[in-house]
């Protein structure tokens, strides 16, 4: 009835107020009489010509019914961040989290875990900081970085991210395939031997993940939605598990469930480290342990796909960071608690009465003796997790939806990064790989890139060597965010103005120095390797001289340098030898006029 009466206002807008109000009465049904009069009175004060607001834009004012009483599936999909989770989900966290807490002890995991969140989080918060400066587009942290720093920083790291998530979907096609082929060796099913069966089973699911990722980010994203689904399932599966009281069966295998007197009351505890191999060691585990917190960009890599990234990138980022931190605290803590480090699987080994002479190892506390076992460290029997777990098989489930939930994520997002890298023409010879196809613009070049890369990690085929690789990769990324928000609030440039406050520049030069020394104690080869890299790519950007004008804070600097200078000269007593004639050649008659503008 108001937007009736507001047009039909509009038309017979030269006649009188009374006019419109009783044309309105007629119009309007008896119920609503009484409220239309009101509202037409109070615009016609102004005697205005504008429509009167349309009151079903405005939530407040809907009636009970109208609005949803719960969240939908994809509300808390977009909430929760659900792809950055997933992408920090997998193959780490169920196959090398276990070991991380059996070689370190509970207390250095946890150390390692909350270090990494350290990490990331403050790069989390820069990422934020620049995703809100402006208008943020397909190419995730090569966009943000280039129109910061400019193409001489933005060039070279979106080289090694793009890179850096090829690898990391072939470590998590890898962990998937390592399941596999237990799986097949379990019943029996051998293709050639147990490294070729890897390969094999790695090469045939990376195949199939770009067959999925071709038929667009529909169907990527319900099968995101699947693989999220199953991997909640399989981690209360695996909580339930702890709790339950262990059969003769598990204890063989190591597993007493919740005995904290026995378990940290006598050494050797798992509280605290017990390195075991000539390599290993805190920074190592460390570098195995870092890709399963590198998903953070997940969400940044495909921001052009997202409809508000400025609001989306911070809050789903953080949730995410918060969420599985917490999960990887509890799966430390309880496979601490709950498991010993060397178990025979041997049902015979259970002690009678309390004679434990000769017993050695944590396990003579609890009645079984496992010496052989803890003397030669050659017992290895199955997957903890699935081993702890209620069901053995929805831990399997939960693997499978880890690691190819991450390894499809990253398929998408290195694609996307480099397709953006070739559209700005910095390097030559690369824009091949910029022609998008479809309604979403997706770079089939590059992804059929990006699976031969991901392919010829694949053929490692040993989680222990690709991860610190990855981690290296992913470092150099973060160093470089971070050194990116750092720079652009130091310079005061006035295109800075994020969004998102809060931020400390002191803390993003803090993680741009702590990763870049990370690099180092991970593996010194790589970041020489990766930093020689990058300093090759950005000499040839400096020589080459794209032309590219984005505002970036190097231009910033740039004046703030040049005006430093300037001002700094004023101090300074002419002398002989550094003072420049100022004498025009072309115009002498004009050089008293401008050299005493005051007087001219």
């Amino acid at each position: 009835c108001l937007q009736q009466a507001a047009k039909w206002s509009w038309k017979v807008s030269n006649k009188s107020h009374s006019f419109q109000t009783c044309f309105c009465v007629l119009l309007c049904s008896s119920s609503e009489r009484r409220g239309s009069r009101a509202e037409l009175r109070r615009s016609s004060v102004y005697s205005t010509m504008d429509l009167v607001p349309q009151l079903e834009h405005y939530a407040n004012t809907l009636p009970r019914q109208m609005t949803k009483s719960r969240p939908t599936l994809e509300t808390l999909r977009k909430t929760f961040e659900m792809r950055c989770m997933l992408n920090i989900w997998g193959v780490i966290m169920f196959l090398r989290l276990s070991w991380i807490t059996s070689q370190a002890g509970i207390v250095l995991t946890c150390v390692i875990i909350l270090m990494s969140v350290v990490v990331t989080s403050v790069t989390a918060l820069s990422i934020s900081a620049i995703a809100t400066n402006g208008r943020v587009r397909s190419g995730g942290a090569y966009f943000m970085i280039s129109r910061t720093l400019g193409p001489e920083i933005g060039g070279p790291i979106g080289l090694v991210f793009a890179l850096a998530n090829a690898m990391a979907c072939a470590l998590h096609t890898v962990g998937c395939s390592l399941v596999v082929r237990d799986l097949m060796h379990e019943f029996g099913a051998v293709m050639v031997d147990p490294i070729n069966d890897v390969r094999i089973i790695g090469v045939i699911t990376v195949t199939v993940l770009l067959m999925i990722t071709q038929a667009g980010m529909e169907w990527e994203s319900k099968t995101q939605i699947l693989f999220f689904l199953a991997l909640m399932v399989s981690f209360a599966n695996y909580l339930v598990g702890t709790v339950i009281p262990p059969t003769v069966d598990k204890q063989a295998i190591g597993i007493f469930g919740y005995r904290g007197k026995e378990f940290f009351s006598f050494p050797p505890n798992t509280l605290f480290d017990d390195w075991r191999g000539a390599q290993n060691d805190f920074f190592r585990m460390f570098a195995i342990f870092f890709p399963a917190a590198t998903g953070i960009m997940s969400g940044v890599n495909i921001c052009g796909d997202l409809k508000d990234p400025a609001t989306a990138i911070p809050k789903g980022t953080l949730m995410a960071i918060f969420w599985t931190t917490l999960s990887y605290l509890v799966i430390a803590v309880t496979t601490g608690s709950c498991v010993v480090r060397d178990a025979s699987g041997n049902k015979s080994h259970i002690l009678t009465g309390n004679n434990t002479d000769g017993c050695v190892g944590l396990a003579c506390n609890l009645g079984w003796n496992f010496t052989d076992c803890s003397q030669s460290q050659t017992c290895r029997y199955g997957l903890v997790l699935g081993q702890l777990s209620g069901f053995y098989y929805i831990i399997i489930v939960g693997i499978f939806a880890a690691t190819l939930s991450s390894a499809l994520g990253f398929l998408v997002s290195a694609p996307k990064i480099f397709q953006c890298l070739c559209n700005d023409q910095i390097y030559p010879y690369i824009i091949f790989f910029a022609k998008g196809y479809g309604k979403n613009n997706e770079p089939r070049r590059a992804y059929i890139l990006c699976y031969l890369i991901a392919t010829a990690v694949i053929l490692i085929a040993d989680l222990n060597a690709i991860a610190p690789l990855i981690s290296n990769f992913f470092l150099c990324s973060y160093a470089l965010i971070n050194f990116s928000c750092f720079h652009a609030s130091i310079t005061n440039s006035p295109g800075w103005r994020p969004s998102f406050h809060y931020y400390s520049k002191w803390a993003a030069l803090f993680g741009a120095i702590i990763s870049v020394v990370l690099m180092f104690l991970f593996t010194w080869w790589a970041a020489l390797v990766t930093l020689s890299i990058i300093i090759f790519l950005l000499g040839y950007v400096n020589y080459n001289k794209p032309k590219l004008n984005w505002g970036s804070s190097m231009q910033a600097s740039t004046y703030n340098m040049a005006l430093s200078s300037s001002v700094s000269l004023t101090g300074v007593e002419d002398h002989k030898t550094n003072t420049f004639n100022e004498k025009m050649v072309k115009w002498p008659n004009k050089v008293h006029t401008l050299l005493n503008p005051l007087t001219a």
